[in-house]
């Protein structure tokens, strides 16, 4: 039921103007921040308005359950009188804004996402024009991402309406969408338009006491369009004021999502409920709405991380079926891709997974661990963990490449991390997976905490951090078996660290399981190298033997890796500078790329 708009003694001609006895002066518009998706930007969309303060304005904060750092910035905030902190209760978008709405005592309300960043001048251009014009609804120039982007969202909304068979057709046009800001800017004329969003939009508290609240039966799309509507019947004007400029900024991986936003954005987008308000509001303004929101979902929902396991194993019976020398993990490709498949993976997911193992083949094709193991066979073994264990498909994906920036790797090849060899890793696997691998290797040379604890909020840790740490746990659960680990002379303390630091992530992301096996195969491998031990795989003799590598010094010298090498220097040796035909180029850089020449 919608909640009713709250109605105050402020009249027109009271705002804006000094009180009886030197009171002080009442703003004209109260700002009004909600959360929209995501707390991960919170913070410096805080900021932004707290800066930009030149012209008064009321500032209302309704807090949607924040972690503690934003939580902390706002009661600091509110402590230094900057704002007026509320909490808001469970709802949809039109439910918080109308709990909103019971607490402002101003001519206007401007409702503002959390994620959205503003400029100079961007509330008193907005309130100047409403005050001019006498509109119901104003709002700004949107761009999207970070304002250096430059990049246009929305420059005035068009409502396409045609009759067909009886019925009137509508269709929504978001216009100059991703125009370059800096180009059309100058030339946009601001004026009448048919809708704005909630991003940033100001609303004349007198209309929507005339109109009565925003309407609660909207989940989560066109409540925006609909308030429009409502005003325009209401003979009110929707006004667009390019003057004034809002950014709202998506995740990215300057500003990811927090492993705390993942599920207050599951509740926020859903097609399910995407097709409800689509419907509902062809059934409130009797027309029949064309709106396809698919793309638009699967671009929002597919910018989410996935981290949290499809299957969930029980920890204790995890725990229990231990053994570090009998285990369900595979360790050819075919296998895996037999393991994928029964798990339900699809073929673009099976060959996405094949391109993943071509890469990973190229960079450490024919190489062997410490252990003896190929590390082919390790990067499968690891993903086949992850299988297992029900991760997301990018985390498979993922760990097949985990090494691919890591310099001291067996097979002494890798790529170093540039902006170049990033952005080919991400036409290769894609964006989510390359940003796995990275995040992967930063955090391995950084080192697991030498302090025996989790991270000190790890609600507020990014996705793709947390996603590589799921990942290196079951790189550390692969190096453990069949007592790997030993013959690589890693020392049991550092898994010990990894699980001290890495464990409490995963469990909180869902891997309880995984978390209690790896300590159980960490304390196998400690039982195992103690006095009295009966694990023949584990005898001091057979451990020192297999670490041993005499390689002869004739395979050495006449080995065809040994001799691809020289061959290859020749090459690039007689190769000129320049003239090579492409053809030729690129036939050269398939051939050599894999001995790091080229």
């Amino acid at each position: 039921m919608n909640a009713p708009v709250r109605r105050t003694d402020v009249h027109d001609g009271d705002v804006g103007q000094a009180g009886p006895a030197g009171s002080p002066v009442l703003p004209l518009v109260t700002v009004v921040v909600v959360f929209r998706e995501r707390h991960s930007f919170a913070s410096r969309a805080l900021r932004s308005i707290l800066e930009h303060r030149d012209y008064p304005f009321a500032l209302h904060y309704h807090d949607s359950q924040s972690p503690p750092s934003v939580r902390r910035e706002l009661e600091a905030a509110q402590g230094r009188g900057e704002l007026t902190l509320f909490t808001a209760g469970a709802g949809t978008p039109n439910q918080q804004r109308n709990q909103a709405l019971l607490a402002v005592e101003t001519k206007y309300v401007c409702f503002i996402d959390n994620d959205v960043l503003v400029t100079k001048g961007w509330i008193e251009t907005l309130v100047a024009t409403a005050e001019r014009t006498g509109a119901g609804i104003v709002f700004p120039l949107y761009l999207m991402g970070e304002l250096s982007e430059d990049r246009i969202h929305m420059a005035g909304g068009k409502n396409h309406l045609s009759e067909r068979n009886g019925e009137i057709e509508y269709n929504e046009e978001h216009l100059f969408a991703n125009a370059p800001a800096s180009r059309v800017a100058a030339s946009l004329q601001g004026g009448d338009s048919d809708f704005g969003e909630f991003h940033c939009m100001l609303l004349s508290m007198k209309m929507l006491q005339e109109v009565g609240p925003l309407d609660e039966a909207y989940l989560q799309a066109n409540e925006h369009i609909d308030i429009a509507m409502v005003a325009r019947q209401a003979n009110y004007r929707v006004v667009f004021e390019p003057k004034s400029v809002v950014s709202y900024v998506y995740a990215n991986a300057q500003s990811p999502y927090w492993l705390c936003d993942i599920e207050p954005f599951r509740r926020r987008w859903s097609h399910e409920q995407a097709a409800r308000d689509v419907a509902y509001m062809s059934s409130k303004w009797k027309l029949r709405s064309l709106q396809s929101m698919t793309s638009f979902l699967n671009r929002q929902i597919g910018s989410m991380e996935l981290v949290h396991p499809r299957t969930q194993v029980p920890a204790v019976a995890a725990a229990e079926a231990v053994d570090n020398h009998a285990y369900p993990y595979v360790h050819s490709f075919p296998l895996l891709v037999r393991q994928c498949l029964a798990q339900g993976q699809s073929r673009k997911e099976i060959a996405e997974l094949n391109r993943a193992f071509d890469v990973a083949a190229e960079l450490h094709g024919g190489s062997f661990r410490g252990s003896k193991k190929t590390f082919q066979e390790h990067v499968v073994r690891v993903a086949s963990v992850l299988v297992v264990h029900g991760a997301p498909f990018d985390l498979v994906k993922a760990s097949l490449l985990h090494a691919a920036y890591m310099p001291n790797t067996s097979s002494g090849r890798h790529l170093a991390p540039t902006e170049r060899n990033r952005a080919l890793l991400r036409e290769l696997v894609g964006r989510k997976v390359e940003a796995i691998v990275h995040t992967y290797a930063a955090a391995s040379a950084a080192g697991p905490a030498h302090r025996q604890g989790p991270p000190p909020v790890i609600e507020e840790m990014p996705i793709v951090s947390a996603q590589a740490f799921v990942v290196r746990i079951a790189n550390d659960i692969e190096d453990l078996l069949d007592h790997a680990a030993l013959l690589e002379r890693k020392s049991l303390k550092h898994f010990a660290r990894v699980h001290a630091s890495y464990g409490p992530v995963a469990e909180a992301c869902g891997y309880r399981a995984m978390v209690a096996e790896f300590a159980e195969r960490i304390r196998l491998a400690e039982a195992a190298l103690a006095p009295g031990s009966q694990d023949p795989a584990a005898e001091a003799w057979l451990v020192e033997l297999l670490r041993q590598r005499s390689p002869s010094p004739l395979l050495e010298s006449h080995s065809l890796a040994t001799r691809s090498r020289r061959l290859a220097a020749r090459v690039v040796r007689k190769l000129p500078r320049r003239g090579i035909p492409l053809p030729l180029k690129i036939a050269a850089k398939k051939a050599l790329s894999p001995f790091g020449l080229v």
